[in-house]
């Protein structure tokens, strides 16, 4: 046994290469799929109930429609929803693993961690915020709809808290376990995942944008990866992961975020990518020094 505990639950099981490939084929094959389909149909309903007198083209009504935030948030919704229910029905009968092995090393879920992770990074990122706030006013401006965002609050909290909790049970937990069965050296799946998590966002933009996030992606998956290896488990990572979707989403959004016409009540406008990497890195490092503050022993096994 190790002394990271959460990793040697990874040879639970079965864990032949094939499972894992089937796994990740499956869940990523078949929700995009049914999704698909729903978003067709969805989309075809909506075109034919235009009013008759409707002068937008054709092109325009579907275009209107799938930048929709609502509609995004929706389908969202969906691809994660089958997703999730793909991946559970895999770890159990493909690996013949407890779910619960993907996310601690304890019996139980702790709740207590989740909370901690979402309050620490909540307070982190209005903090960061304040100072684009107050001395570049003119990149962002005020959105809040009251009559849209009842609608959006719980469209949002409804989705992104199992949005962001299957993605860590992917990448913290599913393949961070896998790849540790690879190799003893714990800094290796956890150097692989956040690699793979943050290519995995490169359609989130176009151009530097989409290389700025995925270098920010990457750098919030290292942080919840170290975080995951020092605690044995992932819950104070899914509790950062759902803060931050939530934040960005309900709070302050970006133009050129995943759902960037969502009536948050502030949207900043795009200015230099790159920018905010520095504050993300610093944030990063804030969050672990904050929560390993007395446990620097916690961290230093990770890069023995």
């Amino acid at each position: 046994m190790s002394q990271i505990t959460f990793l040697d639950n990874a040879k639970t099981g079965k864990n032949n290469w094939w499972r894992y490939v089937l796994t990740l084929g499956l869940t990523a094959g078949i929700s995009f799929i049914i999704t698909l389909v729903i978003f067709i149909i969805a989309m075809v309903l909506y075109i034919s109930l235009l009013p008759a007198g409707a002068s937008a083209s054709l092109l325009s009504n579907v275009s209107e429609f799938a930048y929709n935030p609502f509609v995004l948030i929706m389908i969202t919704g969906a691809l994660y929803g089958i997703s999730g229910f793909i991946f559970y029905v895999c770890v159990r009968f493909l690996h013949k693993k407890r779910f619960l092995s993907i996310i601690n090393a304890v019996s139980s879920l702790r709740w207590k961690m989740l909370l901690k992770g979402m309050g620490l990074w909540s307070l982190l990122l209005f903090i960061f915020s304040l100072p684009e706030l107050v001395l570049s006013p003119s990149s962002y401006q005020f959105t809040f709809n009251p009559q849209n965002y009842g609608l959006l609050l719980v469209s949002c909290l409804l989705v992104f808290p199992f949005q962001a909790s299957l993605e860590e049970f992917i990448f913290r937990g599913y393949l961070m376990q896998g790849f540790s069965l690879l190799t003893k050296k714990p800094w290796i799946p956890l150097l692989l995942t956040s690699i793979i998590f943050g290519l995995m966002h490169i359609g989130n933009g176009t151009g530097n944008v989409g290389i700025a996030i995925v270098i920010s992606t990457f750098i919030i998956g290292l942080m919840l990866g170290i975080i995951t290896l020092g605690e044995n488990g992932i819950e104070t990572a899914m509790g950062i992961h759902i803060a931050n979707n939530l934040y960005v989403a309900l709070i302050f959004n970006s133009a050129d975020s995943g759902i960037p016409n969502a009536p948050a009540i502030v949207t900043s406008q795009p200015t230099d990518p790159f920018a905010g990497i520095p504050f993300m890195i610093l944030m990063a490092l804030l969050a672990i020094t904050i929560l390993f503050w007395n446990r620097k022993d916690n961290l230093l096994r990770i890069f023995r």
